[in-house]
């Protein structure tokens, strides 16, 4: 059906493209900027030609900004999506001041009606086919706080985009009425324009367009180096430092008026500030109809150290690089523009805002956003999809050759990373943006939460999925589509569209319809079925290879047969690559015709002039193949590095083979003394396959002590968020292993609510207590036991919760015979300036002869929880500085470290309001004052046993201050080898109040307790 679908579309884009037409639009816009209010008051005159075949009894015109006023459509998008941060303030939009046309000279008002971000407008007389008409619009709006949308203002740094009432596109689908919710981007007609700004003299604007009276708002000594850079291309130019002017109140209080015309633009942005620092460098080309682009970059002082010579040379290189192998850049200007106010990257005509806090290390994140959001300079500005309806046009297309262009400036291979830095050559993996791009793809995909490339950009269920459809699966898909046509027919492909689409808005049929006329008429409807429009997957392998030695023509060669199958619903022509005994190798291949007629198994035959010891399907890894270990005969690959212990797995993970990565390993106890060792950590796409083993010997007891890990994803196809985990240990007088299957319910993958369930069988020993503190000893005996545990987590604007009930139960392998069942019920509630409250109820009920390795425990969590945290599970802290080392859990009573009694039964109510920083409502802070935070606490509760009576007058309780820092999770951005010690956060708590404390000691008392987790 959707193949159909397809076919219609392909026709209906070839009928449609016989008798094409656009609208055109001519826009007069004067407007004033109060940065000191924040606020634009503006008029525009819009001159309409209907150059449809219809006859319009009505016009739309795009109101972006209201889209901040609480209540609008994208806000209550945002609240099902629980994307909350983007409406914290009342926002009053744009308001209209007047909306009319002009008929005869006269202005007559139109009844107009809005809905948010859409004007609906009766007109008074039909516009024909041919006629133009003359609107007449004033209005005023406050620019949008930021980091905001796309645009907005933040330390005086105005980045505009969006700020005019605009005219919707009608085109051969009609009107483009879609609500602007934030997601999905725009839809413009192409025009002209014409735009003043009055704004005070002390701002720097920079523009789509060109500048028409720069004799009367600029230096002179800008003109002057603007003047000789253009004199001398290539070379850059420091065009001026603003950055450390003192300005003038006559300055601030002084409007000038700047003026701009924009030719051919489908819309006009702007920016200023006062304080920029300026680079240019001009790019000669004589096909160009100003003899060239001048091309600036103009960033602040807090940036100047990445951005300074740097920005304008990858600028430089994006415009040289697209227009070379893309089609002419056609615009005088383009301008790099750093930003306060948009936190990634932003494209408009001639204008990209840049975030100011990107830097190029260690990934190489400022040449690649900069060269990103030029490239959108062909997808869309100058090729204009809908943006809205089909992101991947421009955003795939251009990732596409953003991707061309890491390689072609930093090479091939190793684009990815700054390979400047020890820990990244020390890595030991090659990775490039190519592969980036399929791996997120391929990660995603395994999860099962895939939507098609082609859905609305609005209409995708969740965040994640649309931008990793967009963004990097298009751009793997295009390299497919490169592999498919061959490279010198897909770049006939891309310079035809440019030149039959310059300046019109395509769709996705008339690429397609364009594909298949280049690649000389093939039928290609596979091809984007398969991958635009359905989220099969491709998944090919090696079977067997079978070679024997026969005669042939009186010369010995090896008659060899290569069995394939298709294990992925789409189907792809595919090349293997075979290597023989004498070191020959040889590429045959199996067209895509192979596998239409829904074929699951095909062989090749080949006779080899040597025997063959190694094939591979598709080494150069175009085809988006989503298990490659089963790509290769007769072994997976498998490539060793050293764990240098930096946490980059999601740029280095390799998509081809399984990653094992080792590092020597040390760690101390007062029994074993130092202890030595190795680590390894092997996965394949992170979680498809993932093993780890660490063994440690000890040089005084001489034990050997090791763990092993082994976890598996289940394929989404049988059952989605499933996984399997198999356990093994022998640690510090403790010995055992596990087998778990656990399970996420979830409509979304990013979204909650999330329902995560999992069983598991455990074995675990104890024999020698030695290891443990008195009171964490175990008891004696074989415990095997089943776990059943249920978690719940959701989150809404003011409040996340997290619920569990577990059920833990021994079986008859055990020598203990003992059920019990326990909960626990968190809620965080978020308060006004960085505040939070948050809550905890634990109860548990225990039954039966329950070991004391798993009771319930006034103060701390149980022996068995801390095995598998070794900052924990190991003594290596002196006995009286382990007395206050406190593991938060069970009743979770901080005040009694001291008297830490465990029992069958237990409840708790533990309270917590977290400040953000160390003196409480103080937010200026030196940097220690944000790095430890200050709480409040309040714990009470009891243990008691099962043949004992409760009473809630037997409840203690204890309050105290405590600070927090989670220094640690921050440093486990760059390492993760405090996460493997069970070290995420450093808490110490004061329970200075105890209702019940030991004989002979005052409630009110100096304690203390350190703990490595946040408590709850």
């Amino acid at each position: 059906m959707k193949k159909l679908t397809l076919l219609l579309l392909i026709i209906t884009a070839t009928a449609l493209s016989q008798n094409y037409w656009q609208q055109h639009v001519h826009y007069k816009i004067k407007a004033k900027l109060d940065p000191d209010k924040n606020l634009i008051t503006g008029s525009e005159t819009l001159i309409y030609t209907n150059n449809s075949p219809d006859e319009l009894n009505k016009v739309y015109f795009r109101l972006y900004w209201n889209l901040l006023k609480k209540n609008s459509h994208a806000w209550k998008s945002s609240q099902r999506r629980k994307i909350y941060q983007r409406f914290e303030r009342e926002y009053k939009g744009i308001e209209l001041k007047k909306f009319s046309i002009l008929v005869d000279e006269q202005e007559i008002p139109l009844n107009y009606k809005i809905d948010d971000t859409i004007l609906e407008a009766e007109l008074p007389k039909t516009l024909k086919p041919g006629e133009k008409i003359i609107f007449k619009i004033e209005w005023e709006e406050e620019v949008p706080p930021g980091p905001g949308l796309r645009t907005g203002v933040t330390n005086r740094c105005f980045d505009i985009a969006q700020w005019y009432p605009q005219i919707a596109v009608y085109d051969r689908y009609g009107w483009h009425k879609d609500q602007y919710i934030g997601m999905g981007e725009f839809h413009n007609d192409f025009g002209d324009f014409e735009v003043e700004i009055e704004i005070p003299k002390s701002f720097i604007v920079t523009y789509s367009g060109e500048l028409l009276n720069p004799n009367e708002v600029l230096p002179d000594s800008v003109i002057s180096k603007l003047k000789e850079a253009r004199e001398n291309p290539g070379r850059i130019y420091r065009i001026a430092d603003f950055s450390n002017r003192t300005i003038t109140d006559e300055e601030r209080k002084t409007y000038v008026t700047w003026k701009f015309i924009a030719k051919n633009v489908r819309d006009f942005a702007w920016s200023a500030y006062e304080k920029y620092i300026w680079d240019a460098v001009f790019w000669e080309n004589d096909e160009h109809p100003n003899g060239g682009v001048m091309i600036h970059a103009l960033y602040f002082k807090s940036n100047e150290k990445h951005w300074k010579d740097e920005a304008v040379k990858f600028g430089l290189h994006a415009i040289k690089f697209f227009s070379e192998n893309f089609g002419l850049y056609v615009y005088p200007n383009a301008f790099i523009m750093s930003s306060y106010a948009v936190g990634g990257g932003m494209e408009y005509p001639g204008i990209v805002f840049i975030g100011h806090n990107i830097t190029n290390s260690p990934y190489r994140g400022l040449f690649g956003v900069i060269v990103h959001e030029l490239g959108h300079q062909w997808y869309p500005m100058m090729i204009n999809n809908n943006e809205t309806e089909f992101a991947f046009m421009d955003e795939g297309f251009n990732t596409f050759i953003t991707t061309l262009a890491f390689e072609s400036y930093y090479g091939r291979k190793n684009n990815l990373l700054d390979t400047t830095l020890w820990f990244i050559r020390s890595s030991g993996i090659s990775t490039d943006e190519r592969e980036n791009n399929q791996r997120q793809y391929l990660l995603l995909a395994l999860t099962g939460y895939e939507e098609p490339i082609a859905t609305h950009a609005d209409h995708w269920n969740e965040n994640y999925p649309a931008t990793t459809a967009f963004y990097p699966k298009t751009a793997t898909v295009m390299f497919m589509l490169q592999y498919v046509l061959g490279d010198s027919t897909f770049a006939k492909l891309m310079k035809e569209y440019y030149n039959r689409w310059l300046f019109k808005h395509p769709y996705p049929e008339d690429f397609y319809k364009l594909a298949m006329e280049v690649s000389g008429n093939k039928d290609l409807r596979w091809f984007f079925d398969e991958w635009f429009h359905r989220t099969y997957t491709c998944d090919y392998a090696i079977k067997s290879l079978r070679s024997k030695k026969i005669s042939e023509n009186g010369k010995e060669v090896y008659q060899t047969t290569i069995k394939v199958s298709r294990k992925g619903k789409a189907v792809m022509p595919i090349d293997i690559f075979i290597k023989m005994k004498n070191g020959d190798t040889t590429t045959v291949k199996l067209p895509v015709d192979a596998w239409l007629n829904d074929e699951w198994e095909n062989e090749i035959k080949v006779n080899l002039q040597s025997k063959p010891v190694y094939a591979e399907i598709n080494p150069d890894l175009r085809i988006a193949d989503i298990n490659r270990l089963n790509n290769t005969h007769p072994f997976p690959k498998v490539k060793i590095t050293f764990d240098n212990t930096i946490s980059l797995t999601q740029f280095l993970t390799p998509i081809d083979a399984y990653w094992l990565r080792w590092r020597p390993s040390a760690w101390y106890n007062t029994i074993d003394g130092i202890k030595l060792g190795i680590m390894f950590k092997g996965s394949f796409l992170q979680d498809v396959r993932s093993h780890k083993l660490w063994a440690l010997y000890s040089t005084r007891s001489k034990n050997l002590d090791f763990l092993f890990k082994a976890e598996r994803r289940i394929p989404f196809e049988i059952s989605r968020n499933t996984f399997t985990g198999l356990e093994v240990l022998k640690i510090e007088g403790r010995y055992g292993g596990s087998f778990e299957i656990r399970k996420r319910f979830s409509k979304a993958l990013t979204i909650p609510p999330f329902h995560d369930l999992s069983f598991k069988v455990q074995l675990l020993k104890s024999t020698d207590n030695s290891y443990l503190d008195p009171i964490y000893h175990w008891d004696q005996g074989r415990l095997t036991r089943i776990l059943f545990n249920y978690t719940y987590l959701n989150r809404w604007r003011p409040l996340r919760t997290r619920f569990s009930l577990i059920f833990e139960s021994s079986t008859i392998l055990s020598d203990f015979n003992y059920s019990k069942v326990y909960s626990e019920l968190v809620q965080t509630f978020n308060l006004p300036m960085g505040h939070s409250l948050a809550l905890r109820f634990f109860a548990g009920y225990g039954n039966g002869k329950i070991p004391l390795q798993t009771k319930f425990f006034t103060s701390t969590s149980s022996p068995i929880n801390q095995l598998f945290s070794p900052v924990y599970r190991s003594k290596i802290f002196p006995s009286d500085l382990r007395s206050h080392i406190e593991p938060f859990g069970g009743v979770g009573l901080r005040g009694y470290y001291d008297q830490n009694l465990s029992d069958d039964r237990a409840y708790s109510l533990n309270f917590e309001l977290n400040f953000p920083s160390l003196l409480p409502f103080i937010s200026r802070m030196p940097i220690v004052g944000k790095i430890f935070k200050t709480a409040i606490f309040f714990d009470a509760g009891k243990v008691w046993g099962q043949n004992q009576r409760t009473s809630i007058k037997d409840i203690k309780y204890n309050f105290g201050i405590g600070i927090r820092s989670d220094i640690f999770e921050q440093v486990s951005n760059f390492t993760d080898i405090f996460k493997e010690i069970g070290l995420s956060s450093i808490r110490f708590d004061f329970p200075i109040y105890v209702s019940h404390p030991i004989t002979g000691e005052k409630k009110f008392k100096f304690r203390w307790v350190l703990g490595f987790e946040r408590a709850f």
